[in-house]
């Protein structure tokens, strides 16, 4: 049969357009519509009246979208396990233990994590080998799972051995949400507010990066979240479940 569709300049431009329908995600940037500032002692308008200690918003990222990673849910998928920091300085070392075996320490430095090298430290264990393990990154969190030969094997969750000086916590979830190897532009549609943290003259965003959300999809906007993990942004730039 003769194909006589009209095509327009979406087929052409857009060959693989998104699926339109309620996506899970997580957020790869740090967000905050605005902050909420005061002015300083001595401040004036131009009337020449105080204005000390009254508050004015001051633009962040205003209606910009941020980037996030795209999940999907894999019902029978491979086993799968979300590791999560928490805590104002994420920094130093940490071990994972499995059974009774443990990796070699883990840097947690961010010039050093890639998935590569959390991949070699999780492949040079005996109880998993080369080859049978993905890694995906994002900020504050860890999903590992369990390919090759582990493929269709279940696992009690990792421990983690973390220093007696560290300041933060890890947690360890089983999860049937993966990678779907795809980031999408993600809308907030209300002004959320971040902190003005006027000692570090920084801001302390609404949205933390490697918060799970949930979004919709809006005709002529795109991804609008509908849900947005509470996990607050720090000053220093890591996440604090």
């Amino acid at each position: 049969m003769n194909d006589k569709r009209v095509r327009t300049k979406k087929d052409i431009y857009e060959p693989d357009p998104p699926d339109r329908h309620a996506v899970r995600c997580i957020t790869l940037e740090s967000y905050s519509n605005y902050v909420i500032r005061t002015y300083s002692s001595g401040s004036q308008d131009l009337d020449g009246d105080s204005r000390a200690g009254q508050e004015y918003a001051y633009k962040v990222k205003g209606d910009e979208p941020i980037k996030a990673a795209l999940q999907r849910y894999e019902k029978n998928g491979n086993h799968k396990q979300l590791v999560s920091f928490v805590g104002d300085n994420i920094e130093g070392t940490v071990k994972l233990v499995l059974g009774d075996e443990e990796t070699d320490e883990i840097s947690l430095d961010s010039g050093t994590l890639t998935k590569e090298y959390l991949t070699a430290k999780l492949e040079a264990m005996t109880a998993i080998g080369e080859g049978n393990v993905k890694v995906t990154l994002y900020p504050g969190r860890w999903l590992i799972e369990f390919i090759g030969d582990l493929a269709g094997e279940t696992f009690d969750p990792f421990e983690v051995d973390i220093p007696d000086a560290a300041v933060f916590q890890v947690h360890v979830l089983e999860t049937k949400w993966n990678d779907a190897g795809k980031t999408i532009d993600l809308y907030y549609p209300l002004p959320l507010v971040g902190e003005w943290d006027g000692d570090d003259e920084t801001v302390n965003d609404a949205v933390a990066a490697g918060s799970i959300a949930t979004a919709q999809w809006f005709t002529g906007v795109g991804y609008v979240s509908d849900l947005n993990e509470c996990r607050d942004y720090n000053g220093d730039g890591t996440p604090n479940l």
